[in-house]
Formats: C-alpha cells, structure tokens, sequence
C-alpha cells in the first residue's frame, strides 16, 4: 500500500473517514474508467484502503465487490455497525454510484455531502492530477492552499479583492474574467479557471454545449438528461430543459416550489470557464452566504468588514457602539461541524453563525458544544435590526 501522509489513526471515527474517502475516491474513478486508463487501478488502490480500515475478513475485499458496495448505502458497510456505527444518520444513507443516461456516474451526495468527510490517504495520490482535489483532499488544504495564494505579500486589500471576486465570479466567459482579475488586482487559486465540466453541459442537436450558473452561487449546475440543478442540494431550485426545435438556445423550467430565483439563462460552452469544484465546494458556496449575510446587515445600517486580519474570522459587524466578530459556518453535516468546531475552538469573543440553510443544526450544536457562543441568520438579523431601530429612536427623540 502507499506511504500514509500521516500515521493512521486507530480510533474509530478516523478509520470510518479513511473508509469514507476511499470510498469516493473509488467511486470517482468508477464514474471515469471509460476515459481514464488510470481509473481501474485507482480502484483496487482504494479497495486496500478499505481492507485495512476494516481489518482481516470484514468489509469488501476485491474491487469488484468494492464496486458493489458502491450502489448500496455507506451505512451498510460493516465498519458503520461496529461500536454503535456512525452518528451521522445522513451519511449512512449515501449511495455513492447511481445508474444515468451514460452509465454509472457520481450521486448528488457525492459532490454534495461526502467530500465534507474527506483526508488525504497516501503520499501517491497528489501525483494524481485526474483525481479532483475535492475527492483527495480535505477542506482545510483546499481553502488553505487557495488563501495562501490570494493573500500574497499578506496584503488584506488584494486578499479581500481576490476573494470576493472568487465568490462573485466563479464561472464565465474566460476573456471576461481575465478582464476582471486585471482591473482588481486580484490574484487567482492554484489551478484558476479551466474549462466547464461535461457534468454541467447540455448539448443540442448540432452539438453545441451550454450551461446554467447556479441562481445561489453562480457556479455551473449539474446536468442529467433534461434536469437540472446545483449540485450543492441547500441550493435547490430545480429546472428541466424545455423542449426545442433544432439547435437553438435551451431554456430552463422551474420545476419545483421553493423561493423565487432568478431564471438562468443559458450560456455557451466554447469560451467558457470555472474554477475546480473543491474550490467552488468549499470556498465559493460558504462565500456566498458570507456576502449575503454581509449585504443584509448592511441594508440595516451596520458597517461590516469582510475577512477581517486575512481572515481571522468572516465578518466584523459595528452598528451604535455595538461590534461582533463572525464566523460563519456552513457544514452539510453537523457532525463534522462539531468535530471541527472541537478541534479549532473560536475565541470567547467570535460567535458561530448558521446561514439560513443550515439553522436547523442550531439545536444540535448547541447541545453538543454549549460553551460555543451560537447564532442563527435570523437571530443575528434580528439582533441588528433592534439595535438600528434604537439608533433611530434615540435619533427621534433628540430632535423634538
């Protein structure tokens, strides 16, 4: 087996992780055999790690049978059974493979879900430039190696520029984001812009491709025959491509009934760019509710600085003599988050926000970490809307 990057760790929730990587990564290199010669051996590379982690005569043990397990939920593996089996109910429900149009190909959860749960498992696997970093790397490295690089001579200026306009602009036209990054001076991540991904093409019958960037988080959304969606599921406005004659420009139909989105519209393929997905999965959707939340406390009045020390923490809130320093949270699995939140306390004075998808973990958290001073989007929004309404009350009352 290949050298380990750290010593692996006997306990039984990092055993479950290292299952849980090797798990994806099998099931990436699955959905790729038909166009990565290296693929088939990434499998059985994977089907190692999983032996081990189960130990002698438990779990799959040839690829195949590795494959197998692909189609079923992750819960049903025997390591999930052992000592209690994981406390993260939706994990165990994951279906890594799913039968599609062009054969077995990634779930939503995969891109989703899992990749919250990923470490790096050997040396070997970053010489591996096919397997995306989301499947490979945990979300620490990724946002770490793409803020060391925006961050450049530790310039909070550029740092701040290079990150919004990440966020802001995570797929388009490449002239025209190379117009964008010249004009602000931001620096771009390892790797930059690289063409949109099949996943996330339609094609008409000429051949043309095109894509949708996500109402939410402008990053281009998933493509499965004729529906089509973010691959991030809190992001959950739904489409279907409506039926058209010929090679014309495809249009989207809401199907489903969630809050009113804008409608995408349609873009062309060829002259088209994104950023890689662990990017987009861990910096540009967390981002994305960052700047929401920025913009609403700022329509009540509150000065708030992005970022603040190259991002000591998310979001510095001053409203009437109040400050709050933030950090905004957005985990699809609140275990993970507790365990992060365990592992990297906030400082007494940085209170934990949830974005409005994720409120519902706020009973979890708090009953887990009590110590950890925690907040809902719409608390804090209430909170500095009571404070503003103050400030104009007092404003009132002075001028009579």
């Amino acid at each position: 087996m290949s050298e380990l990057v750290a010593p692996s760790s006997d306990t039984m929730g990092e055993r479950r992780r290292r299952v849980v990587t090797a798990m994806l990564r099998a099931a990436y290199a699955w959905s790729m055999r038909q166009e990565q010669p290296e693929a088939m051996r990434e499998v059985a590379r994977m089907t190692g790690f999983v032996m081990e982690a189960h130990g002698p005569g438990s779990g799959p043990d040839t690829p195949l049978a590795l494959v197998d397990a692909l189609r079923r939920p992750l819960g049903t593996l025997p390591i999930f059974a052992e000592a209690g089996g994981s406390g993260d109910e939706g994990l165990r429900r994951v279906v890594l493979i799913e039968a599609g149009e062009g054969g077995d190909q990634l779930s939503a959860t995969a891109h989703d879900l899992v990749c919250e749960h990923v470490i790096p498992l050997d040396a070997e696997a970053d010489a591996h430039s096919w397997l995306p970093s989301w499947t490979r790397m945990d979300a620490d490295r990724i946002r770490a190696r793409a803020f060391a690089a925006m961050a450049g001579p530790s310039d909070q200026h550029i740092y701040v520029a290079s990150r919004r306009l990440l966020i802001e602009h995570p797929a388009g036209l490449e002239r025209t984001l190379q117009e964008r990054v010249g004009e602000s001076g931001a620096r771009i991540v390892p790797g930059g812009y690289r063409p949109i991904p099949d996943s996330a093409l339609f094609r008409t019958r000429n051949g043309d491709g095109w894509w949708w960037p996500c109402p939410d988080c402008r990053w281009p959304m998933g493509v499965a025959g004729r529906r089509v969606r973010c691959r991030y599921q809190p992001h959950s406005a739904m489409f279907e491509v409506a039926k058209r004659r010929g090679s014309e420009k495809p249009k989207l139909t809401r199907i489903d009934e969630g809050p009113t989105v804008k409608q995408p519209e349609a873009r062309p393929a060829r002259g088209s760019v994104c950023v890689d997905q662990g990017v987009w999965r861990f910096i540009v959707v967390p981002g994305s509710s960052e700047l929401r939340i920025a913009a609403r406390l700022e329509k009540l009045g509150a000065k708030v600085e992005l970022w603040p020390q190259m991002d000591s923490y998310d979001l510095h809130v001053a409203i009437g003599g109040t400050e709050l320093q933030l950090d905004v949270k957005e985990y699809r699995s609140p275990q993970r988050l507790i365990a992060d939140l365990r592992g990297r306390t906030p400082r007494a004075q940085v209170r934990v926000v949830l974005p409005q998808t994720h409120e519902m973990q706020a009973e979890t958290v708090r009953a887990a970490l009590p110590e950890i001073t925690l907040l809902t989007e719409r608390g804090l929004v209430q909170q500095i809307r009571r404070i503003g309404k103050g400030i104009e009350e007092r404003k009132d009352a002075g001028g009579k």
